[in-house]
Protein backbone atom coordinates (compact mmCIF):
# COMPACT_ATOMS: atom_id res chain seq x y z
CA UNK A 1 0.00 0.00 0.00
CA UNK A 2 1.45 3.41 -0.94
CA UNK A 3 2.31 5.90 1.78
CA UNK A 4 -0.15 8.66 2.55
CA UNK A 5 1.02 11.95 1.04
CA UNK A 6 0.61 15.24 2.87
CA UNK A 7 1.06 18.16 0.47
CA UNK A 8 1.93 21.55 1.89
CA UNK A 9 2.88 24.94 0.50
CA UNK A 10 5.08 26.19 3.32
CA UNK A 11 3.95 29.81 2.89
CA UNK A 12 0.52 28.74 4.23
CA UNK A 13 1.90 28.03 7.69
CA UNK A 14 1.27 31.54 9.04
CA UNK A 15 -2.45 31.24 8.30
CA UNK A 16 -2.78 28.08 10.37
CA UNK A 17 -1.45 29.72 13.54
CA UNK A 18 -2.56 33.37 13.33
CA UNK A 19 -1.28 34.31 16.81
CA UNK A 20 2.28 33.27 15.94
CA UNK A 21 4.79 34.76 13.51
CA UNK A 22 6.02 31.74 11.59
CA UNK A 23 7.30 33.36 8.41
CA UNK A 24 10.95 33.19 9.60
CA UNK A 25 10.47 29.48 10.24
CA UNK A 26 8.96 28.95 6.78
CA UNK A 27 11.83 30.85 5.19
CA UNK A 28 14.32 28.76 7.17
CA UNK A 29 12.57 25.61 6.01
CA UNK A 30 13.01 26.66 2.39
CA UNK A 31 16.62 27.67 3.11
CA UNK A 32 17.48 24.19 4.36
CA UNK A 33 15.42 22.23 1.84
CA UNK A 34 16.63 24.21 -1.17
CA UNK A 35 20.22 23.20 -0.35
CA UNK A 36 19.22 19.61 -1.12
CA UNK A 37 16.52 19.75 -3.79
CA UNK A 38 14.08 21.75 -5.86
CA UNK A 39 10.46 21.85 -4.70
CA UNK A 40 8.63 19.80 -3.73
CA UNK A 41 10.88 18.30 -1.08
CA UNK A 42 9.74 14.94 0.26
CA UNK A 43 10.24 13.32 3.66
CA UNK A 44 9.97 9.84 5.09
CA UNK A 45 8.02 10.22 8.33
CA UNK A 46 7.78 7.52 10.97
CA UNK A 47 5.13 7.91 13.66
CA UNK A 48 5.07 6.24 17.07
CA UNK A 49 2.09 6.38 19.42
CA UNK A 50 0.24 8.74 17.09
CA UNK A 51 -3.49 8.27 16.68
CA UNK A 52 -4.90 10.29 13.81
CA UNK A 53 -8.03 10.09 11.69
CA UNK A 54 -6.01 11.38 8.76
CA UNK A 55 -3.29 8.75 9.17
CA UNK A 56 -5.64 5.89 10.04
CA UNK A 57 -3.82 2.63 10.82
CA UNK A 58 -0.63 3.73 9.06
CA UNK A 59 2.50 4.68 10.97
CA UNK A 60 4.33 6.23 8.03
CA UNK A 61 3.60 9.07 5.65
CA UNK A 62 5.34 11.16 3.03
CA UNK A 63 4.94 14.93 3.22
CA UNK A 64 5.68 17.01 0.13
CA UNK A 65 6.69 20.58 0.89
CA UNK A 66 6.72 23.16 -1.88
CA UNK A 67 7.55 26.86 -2.01
CA UNK A 68 7.53 29.85 -4.33
CA UNK A 69 10.42 31.65 -6.05
CA UNK A 70 9.81 34.63 -3.76
CA UNK A 71 10.28 32.41 -0.71
CA UNK A 72 13.45 30.93 -2.23
CA UNK A 73 14.87 34.46 -2.63
CA UNK A 74 14.16 35.20 1.04
CA UNK A 75 15.75 31.88 1.98
CA UNK A 76 18.96 32.80 0.18
CA UNK A 77 19.09 36.07 2.12
CA UNK A 78 18.49 34.21 5.38
CA UNK A 79 21.42 31.88 4.68
CA UNK A 80 23.60 34.97 4.19
CA UNK A 81 22.40 36.29 7.56
CA UNK A 82 22.27 33.34 9.96
CA UNK A 83 24.47 30.38 10.76
CA UNK A 84 23.28 26.95 9.61
CA UNK A 85 22.42 25.36 12.99
CA UNK A 86 19.75 27.90 14.03
CA UNK A 87 18.35 27.81 10.49
CA UNK A 88 17.98 24.02 10.78
CA UNK A 89 16.18 24.41 14.12
CA UNK A 90 13.77 27.01 12.69
CA UNK A 91 13.14 24.78 9.66
CA UNK A 92 12.34 21.87 11.97
CA UNK A 93 9.81 23.98 13.88
CA UNK A 94 8.07 24.85 10.60
CA UNK A 95 7.75 21.16 9.70
CA UNK A 96 6.64 20.27 13.22
CA UNK A 97 3.86 22.85 12.98
CA UNK A 98 2.70 21.34 9.69
CA UNK A 99 2.52 17.92 11.35
CA UNK A 100 1.01 19.32 14.57
CA UNK A 101 -1.93 20.68 12.62
CA UNK A 102 -2.68 17.75 10.36
CA UNK A 103 -1.40 14.74 12.25
CA UNK A 104 -1.29 15.57 15.96
CA UNK A 105 -4.41 17.80 16.26
CA UNK A 106 -2.78 19.97 18.92
CA UNK A 107 -4.82 23.08 18.11
CA UNK A 108 -3.42 26.48 19.01
CA UNK A 109 0.13 26.28 20.32
CA UNK A 110 1.67 28.64 22.86
CA UNK A 111 5.38 29.30 23.29
CA UNK A 112 6.95 27.91 26.46
CA UNK A 113 9.51 29.81 28.49
CA UNK A 114 13.11 28.70 28.50
CA UNK A 115 13.55 25.89 31.06
CA UNK A 116 10.05 24.42 30.70
CA UNK A 117 11.59 21.36 28.97
CA UNK A 118 9.62 21.74 25.71
CA UNK A 119 9.30 24.39 23.01
CA UNK A 120 5.50 24.79 22.84
CA UNK A 121 2.38 23.72 24.69
CA UNK A 122 -1.19 22.95 23.72
CA UNK A 123 -3.51 23.77 26.62
CA UNK A 124 -6.48 22.21 24.83
CA UNK A 125 -4.66 18.88 24.38
CA UNK A 126 -2.70 19.12 27.66
CA UNK A 127 0.41 18.27 25.68
CA UNK A 128 3.79 19.87 25.05
CA UNK A 129 5.61 19.89 21.73
CA UNK A 130 9.38 19.49 21.60
CA UNK A 131 11.17 19.98 18.28
CA UNK A 132 14.72 19.36 17.12
CA UNK A 133 16.60 19.19 13.85
CA UNK A 134 19.87 17.91 12.49
CA UNK A 135 21.69 17.45 9.20
CA UNK A 136 23.17 14.16 10.38
CA UNK A 137 20.65 11.36 9.79
CA UNK A 138 22.66 9.03 12.03
CA UNK A 139 21.73 11.26 15.00
CA UNK A 140 17.98 10.85 14.49
CA UNK A 141 17.36 7.95 16.90
CA UNK A 142 19.57 9.24 19.70
CA UNK A 143 18.27 12.79 19.39
CA UNK A 144 14.67 11.56 19.43
CA UNK A 145 15.22 9.52 22.61
CA UNK A 146 16.83 12.49 24.34
CA UNK A 147 14.03 14.83 23.33
CA UNK A 148 11.34 12.40 24.52
CA UNK A 149 12.96 12.22 27.96
CA UNK A 150 13.32 15.99 28.07
CA UNK A 151 9.73 16.71 26.97
CA UNK A 152 8.19 14.23 29.41
CA UNK A 153 9.98 16.11 32.19
CA UNK A 154 7.91 19.20 31.32
CA UNK A 155 6.82 21.54 34.10
CA UNK A 156 3.11 20.93 33.43
CA UNK A 157 3.13 17.17 33.97
CA UNK A 158 1.44 16.81 30.57
CA UNK A 159 1.97 14.34 27.78
CA UNK A 160 4.42 15.16 25.00
CA UNK A 161 4.71 15.15 21.25
CA UNK A 162 8.25 15.07 19.88
CA UNK A 163 9.24 15.89 16.31
CA UNK A 164 12.85 15.41 15.20
CA UNK A 165 13.80 16.26 11.63
CA UNK A 166 16.91 15.07 9.80
CA UNK A 167 17.84 16.80 6.55
CA UNK A 168 20.13 15.02 4.09
CA UNK A 169 21.04 14.80 0.44
CA UNK A 170 20.23 11.08 0.76
CA UNK A 171 16.65 11.80 1.87
CA UNK A 172 14.94 13.75 4.62
CA UNK A 173 13.51 11.90 7.62
CA UNK A 174 11.19 12.93 10.43
CA UNK A 175 10.40 10.98 13.56
CA UNK A 176 7.15 11.91 15.31
CA UNK A 177 5.95 10.44 18.56
CA UNK A 178 3.24 11.03 21.14
CA UNK A 179 3.61 10.03 24.76
CA UNK A 180 1.32 10.03 27.77
CA UNK A 181 2.32 11.97 30.88
CA UNK A 182 3.43 8.92 32.88
CA UNK A 183 5.72 7.31 30.29
CA UNK A 184 9.42 7.07 31.05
Amino acid sequence: MPLRTLRCVIEGLDGWYPRLLLEPHSIACVAVLSQYSAPPATFDVTCEGVTSRWLGEDSNLRPEVSWTAEMAAKAARLLATMQQKPVVELASVALAFVLARRLLALGQLDLNDYGERADYRSPSAECVLEVSGTEDVSELGRRHREKVAQALDNTYGWGACVVVCAFSANGHRIRVSRHGPSEE
